[in-house]
């Protein structure tokens, strides 16, 4: 079982490691040659759809730092692009990454780029790897997976040299402030030479001559050299080289250490140097892949595989816990309905022994209930004469010439009994109401005082309070039954004139008035 499979590969062999968890889980390396990658292919052999990252230790790379115009978009990938393509013609593995943007007036981009600039070293590898059909991750520089070195070792200086020694050389890599600034591989190997430490000594010293050049370091500057001692032979070294040059400060990682740091095992560090940056390849994915879109097309096939696989599980185990859940309510309904009719059936079992001791009633229980609903319909249709005795009232507050005699009052179908009276005044003074099944209708009897024997003046008098009366908004209509003088031209005249008419006489009326509907 492998999460993924992690190769490292040099001009002299190849080392490939499983990787599960968060280790290396078994490591073996390969020669440089024919025979090495048939038995690379045999290592691959158990291995269907697993990613493989590849990582090159090689003299034969190239960085360069620039700084282009400030874009976006499409504009800078075009821009970017047409750079790559004028430092690197004849290797399709470089790379662009941006650093960010310069602290001047412009603001530009800073760019470093990356290439590998001999294809051929990689090419029976990926062939062999394609040929299972892994798909390929993408490819690497060791130098720009060494600088998570500096985090996983707790290496803080500012400048710092890291130095380990590797099957093709001496790997020397210089950071500044924890970002890659340079690396070099020396061809020369380290067990050849009559002094190591010398070896080593020199090679730190034409390094730093490489930094000044570039305007990357200051030869007074303070270093710290990261010696990276994985076979504990190096102790002597570290003395040296921190003796001979004041400005110059030597961290000497032994294998107990690095093995602790870095979670490897210690007879996995023993095989070659390349494990632990292995290690570091597993843990995380570094910047700057070299592998163009062809070759990590892949990978981004299994991605997407894997996403709609991980989109589907979450989909499955929101169902079921959907599914769950319903499936609790359900039984929760079910025990609520249950536990209801339980308590349904004793509350019936009480009402039935609680009716077995009233006395019998004197009549059925749907008369009983009709009882109930015509004296619900009565106190719905009742009416007080309230309303009619609040119009009245706000009537006389402006006549005071009138003095009522007498009032009545009905709420029905037909309207309050006039006294058989069909007198009317000369018309009627409001609108005709508009029909209603009940209404509420009164009689307003009274006489004007005091009165002198005027009838126009106490006829006006009337008239006066009627429409007043009408002027209501709760009347719908005043008509006047009786005037103390009868002016119907209709009717034939009588009496004799010589009599003298009483001063003291009395002028009363009657008044119907018709209420609206109180809706």
């Amino acid at each position: 079982m492998a999460d993924k499979i992690l190769i490292c590969i040099s001009a002299q062999q190849a080392t490939a490691a499983r990787w599960h968890g968060r280790r290396l889980m078994e490591c073996q390396v390969f020669s440089g040659d024919d025979a090495g990658i048939a038995a690379f292919e045999e290592f691959l052999a158990p291995f269907t759809g697993v990613p493989a990252h590849f990582m090159v230790d090689a003299v034969e790379e190239d960085y360069r730092f620039e700084t282009l115009p400030h874009a976006f978009g499409s504009d800078r990938t075009d821009m970017v692009r047409r750079k790559l393509r004028q430092h690197y013609r004849n290797t399709p593995y470089m790379n662009a990454w941006l650093l960010g943007r310069d602290s001047g007036r412009r603001r530009d981009d800073r760019f470093l780029f990356s290439a590998l600039t001999n294809p051929d070293l990689v090419g029976g590898w990926l062939q062999a790897a394609a040929a299972r059909s892994l798909p390929i991750a993408g490819i690497f520089l060791l130098p720009m997976v060494s600088t998570a070195l500096i985090e996983e070792l707790r290496l803080k200086a500012p400048n710092l040299l890291l130095v380990s020694q590797h099957s093709g050389g001496l790997r020397l890599t210089f950071c500044r402030e924890r970002q890659f600034r340079l690396s070099r591989l020396t061809r020369g190997e380290i067990g050849k030479t009559g002094n190591r430490a010398q070896f080593i000594a020199d090679e730190i010293s034409n390094t730093r001559v490489y930094l000044h050049a570039l305007r990357a370091a200051r030869l007074d500057e303070q270093l710290t050299v990261g010696l990276l001692d994985r076979n504990d032979e190096l102790i002597e070294a570290a003395r040296s080289i921190a003796s001979d040059n004041p400005s110059l400060e030597c961290v000497r990682l032994g294998r107990a250490e690095i093995a602790s740091r870095l979670n490897i095992a210690e007879p996995l560090l023993r095989l070659t140097a390349d494990v632990m940056f292995l290690q570091l390849l597993g843990l995380r994915t570094p910047a700057g892949n070299l592998a163009p879109a062809n070759v990590t097309v892949g990978f981004r096939r299994h991605q997407v595989r894997r996403g709609v696989h991980a989109a589907a599980a979450v989909a499955a185990l929101v169902a079921a816990g959907w599914s769950g859940l319903n499936l609790w309510q359900v039984v929760d309904t079910r025990s609520q309905v249950a536990e209801a009719a339980r308590h349904t059936a004793q509350l019936q079992r009480l009402y039935e022994e609680a009716t077995r001791q009233f006395p019998a009633a004197p009549t059925s229980a749907e008369n009983l209930r009709k009882a109930v609903e015509l004296a619900q319909r009565l106190r719905d249709i009742a009416r007080a004469p309230d309303r009619f005795m609040n119009v009245v009232s706000r009537a006389l507050e402006r006549s005071p010439d009138i003095v009522i005699a007498e009032l009545g009052w009905k709420h029905g179908a037909s309207e309050v009994d006039a006294a058989g009276s069909r007198t009317r005044a000369s018309g009627v003074i409001a609108p005709p109401a508009t029909g209603a099944a009940r209404t509420q209708s009164g009689l307003v009897g009274g006489e004007v005082r005091p009165f002198r024997g005027d009838y126009r003046a106490a006829t006006e008098a009337i008239n006066a309070f009627a429409k007043r009366l009408a002027g209501d908004p709760a009347v719908a209509e005043v008509r006047v039954v009786k005037l103390p003088l009868n002016i119907d031209p209709a009717l034939a005249l009588s009496g004799n004139t010589l009599d003298s008419r009483d001063p003291s006489g009395s002028a009363d009326f009657r008044l119907l008035v018709v209420l609206k509907p109180n809706v």
